[in-house]
């Protein structure tokens, strides 16, 4: 699939939380674009996307390689090169960006610690300089905040030329299934139904996940305020969402 695409891949300082904020003119882009693991790393693979690239990455820089060090590896051997976007943030808040000349227009990155903005067929660069300015200039927040501030700030230079179709936002943080993971698949104006979901999820979904079953605790923690939420229709709970009720 040929995703032409701004990304911006981040890690957290404070808490080691690792993800990607992506937004693109096609359906279903969190299911192609963005990777991330625990303690690992983060992965935004675009323009003629290969996964593998995402996939193998994760599992050389789970192998104790940098960001810079495995892109270098994956790209150089990669026949596709030419079309190929990637952006990658390691663990250790290492970062790396590669761009294809055969990527389109406009096309670019910026990459430095803890972060890596990029973009394909763009209005112009002004969407990466404003995903890059916005998640380094907000670095008091939580990575999810960061991640969707940045993508929003894309959005406002003009994003994809091509308009917006879907979006999506990928959180690891202590286990090795999602944080986060949300998706707005197929709308209009994706990015703020990514909002609109994720104002929604910090009521219900990440309080949940939050008390799920971990490796050291099988049982989980949740609490009585997380069944109580949880047993009523979605318009009920804290949040609203969800539609009508039964």
């Amino acid at each position: 699939m040929h995703l032409n695409t701004f990304t911006i891949v981040g890690r957290c300082e404070r808490t080691g939380m690792l993800g990607v904020a992506v937004c693109t003119a096609a359906p279903g882009v969190g299911g192609y674009c963005p990777f991330a693991r625990a303690k690992v790393g983060a992965v935004a693979t675009m323009s003629w996307v290969n996964p593998y690239i995402a996939i193998d990455g994760l599992a050389l820089m789970a192998e104790g390689m940098s960001a810079k060090d495995t892109l270098n590896k994956l790209i150089n051997a990669d026949p596709g090169r030419a079309v190929r976007q990637v952006g990658m943030v390691d663990a250790q808040g290492g970062s790396a960006a590669f761009t294809g000349e055969d990527c389109g227009k406009w096309c670019g990155h910026i990459n430095g610690e803890n972060f890596s903005a990029q973009g394909n067929i763009l209005v112009g660069e002004g969407t990466v300089i404003a995903m890059a300015e916005t998640f380094q200039n907000t670095k008091s927040l939580d990575l999810p905040e960061r991640l969707l501030l940045s993508l929003e700030a894309g959005m406002a230079q003009g994003g994809d030329a091509r308009g917006k179709q879907s979006a999506g936002l990928l959180v690891h943080w202590k286990e090795e299934f999602p944080y986060i993971d949300l998706r707005a698949d197929e709308h209009r104006h994706p990015v703020p139904e990514l909002r609109r979901i994720y104002q929604i999820a910090l009521h219900q979904s990440i309080p949940f996940v939050a008390e799920m079953p971990t490796r050291e605790n099988p049982l989980g923690t949740f609490s009585e305020e997380t069944e109580a939420s949880m047993s009523v229709a979605p318009a009920y709970r804290p949040g609203g969402g969800g539609g009508e009720s039964a």
